[in-house]
């Protein structure tokens, strides 16, 4: 068979042609085969050395923490029984100080730790479990502890410590305790497995950083070779060029007291140099410009490779619509952190200790209530460079409908529904107190966009037998509308009543401004007119 009729007559890539390039032999298998149990565990350590080893690495992932998990993810109960929403906040609050097997973490700081891990090994194990009373509890297994027992080792069933079904469905995990190679097969039910997967039918995940382990290691070495070699050249400054005695830091003296080469520097100093002698300066250009480029190829790598943008990650002397372009991206990578944690985590961890709380006791659900684990999760404040610009924008978009108050404050994460409760709580607090001191509420606050009515007299209305005069409209702000009467108008005299209570009306500062026949009729009345001036026909 031809090199031809192997790869076909179109496709070009992967032909072997060694005069352009290396030829690279792959398959596609399985996971299970392209990604060996040995393989995942060297990228495991690698991953975890270069954490701890390398300021862009774990910059990088506490960065991604940060801003996609920050404090922890809030979890507000939304049913429509609001007595059962108090009770659940106020269950979970107390349970997120114990909820931890080993009583080090709360559940914040859970779900900070379980965030990094996924983002570092991509693989983090979380065992449901209690306290021997019922109360639940959580306890983290890290992805080095599940592998198959040396006993187990001819099962097929069992794929690198995870046991299957015929169509691939995890039964079990085999965990290994640490102590003398014993192992605890945990039920799939009782497991929760955080991971970002890259392929449908891969069982162990491997850590996103498989893509720039090498370069990493890479860019370390340059820096630290470079490192040396300037703190090599500046230990010496000058050199002594010329044949005769030995080297510049020699045991040869110069002077009839014994003082050697090395220690006749001082401020001032003036060297004697020998006949045939010269001394030259040694000049070190380390590091070059080309190499402060050269090494940025290996941060984007690194960004790259964990999803950010480099721009983000290292270099954010950008444009403002540049760096809006980079938070973008970069917001958009939190929202999917922050939803895998959610959905893998949050709302699953959520869901089990209420039922174990309402199986406990400590919860009754309402009577009829069928989906009393409603909630809804919010996550960190999004980060922007144009906060007031963006405060006006939502407050435009709310004016118009285009978003809601749910929209807006949970950009902001914080729950709409609180924020709303709490206005509403101040606003009666606030009245409450001026009412007691006898004071206004504008006296404390001002709020906009609510004037008070202002009292207007009531126009006088001159004798039955003379005609009405026409009366020049009031002063009032841009636009100016006028009324203009083709012949006076007649009006009845009618009892003036002791109080006239008119509407008040005010116009928008706008140049463009169209009224409505009711905001003409109220100006005709304004003015002491009593219907409304007749329309001019058109000729």
């Amino acid at each position: 068979m031809s090199l031809g009729s192997w790869f076909g007559r179109i496709v070009r890539a992967g032909a072997q042609d060694y005069t352009k390039r290396q030829h690279i032999y792959v398959t596609p298998q399985d996971t299970r085969t392209d990604v060996t149990n040995q393989s995942r565990k060297q990228v495991l350590g690698l991953a975890r050395y270069w954490f701890y080893n390398s300021p862009v690495v774990r910059g990088a992932i506490d960065c991604m923490v940060r801003n996609s998990v920050g404090p922890g993810i809030k979890m507000q109960s939304r049913t429509s029984d609001e007595g059962w929403n108090r009770a659940t906040e106020e269950w979970l609050a107390n349970w997120s100080l114990a909820c931890d097997v080993r009583g080090l973490l709360d559940w914040n700081t859970v779900q900070q730790v379980a965030t990094r891990t996924m983002l570092r090994d991509n693989e983090l194990f979380i065992l449901l479990t209690d306290n021997g009373d019922g109360w639940p509890m959580l306890q983290m297994v890290e992805a080095h502890r599940c592998e198959t027992p040396d006993y187990l080792q001819g099962d097929k069933r069992i794929i690198d410590g995870v046991r299957v079904n015929p169509q691939g469905r995890p039964l079990s995990y085999y965990i290994n305790l640490g102590q003398d190679d014993k192992f605890s097969e945990i039920q799939s039910p009782d497991l929760i497995v955080l991971a970002e997967r890259d392929r449908a039918d891969e069982l162990r995940s491997l850590s996103r950083l498989v893509t720039c382990l090498n370069l990493i290691q890479d860019r370390e070495e340059i820096l630290t070779n470079t490192m040396v070699s300037v703190k090599r050249s500046s230990t010496i400054g000058l050199a002594l060029e010329g044949e005769g005695s030995a080297g510049f830091f020699g045991p040869e003296t110069t002077t009839t007291d014994g003082i050697t080469t090395d220690r006749i520097f001082g401020s001032g100093a003036i060297w004697n140099v020998p006949n045939g002698r010269k001394i030259r300066e040694i000049k070190d250009d380390r590091p070059s410009p080309n190499l402060t480029e050269f090494m940025d190829q290996f941060l984007r790598a690194v960004a790259s490779g964990l999803g950010l943008p480099y721009e983000y990650l290292w270099k954010a002397d950008l444009s403002g619509p540049s760096q809006r372009f980079v938070l973008a991206q970069a917001q958009r990578r939190f929202d999917e952190i922050s939803q895998a944690i959610i959905t893998q985590l949050v709302s699953r961890v959520r869901l089990w200790a209420l039922a174990k709380a309402i199986k406990r006791g400590d919860l009754t659900p309402p009577r009829g209530m069928d989906r009393w684990w409603q909630s809804t999760f919010h996550t960190p404040k999004q980060t922007t460079i144009d906060a007031g610009r963006d405060s006006a924008a939502d407050r435009e978009d709310l004016k118009l409908g285009l978003t809601t108050y749910a929209d807006i404050y949970a950009a902001r994460g914080e729950d709409w529904q609180d924020a709303i409760d709490q206005k509403i709580a101040e606003q009666v607090y606030i009245r409450q107190k001026c009412d007691a001191a006898g004071i206004q509420v504008a006296d404390v606050q001002f709020i906009p966009n609510q004037p008070a009515p202002a009292a207007q007299t009531p126009p006088s209305e001159p004798p039955a037998d003379q005609p009405a005069a026409q009366t020049p409209a009031p002063e009032m702000s841009q636009p100016t509308v006028t009324v203009t009467m083709q012949a006076p108008v007649e009006l009845k005299a009618e009892p003036a009543p002791a109080t006239v209570l008119t509407e008040a009306f005010t116009m928008k500062d706008e140049p463009d401004l169209e009224l409505s026949d009711k905001e003409l009729n109220m100006v005709v009345k304004a003015i002491g007119l009593k219907n409304k001036p007749a329309k001019k026909k058109k000729s």
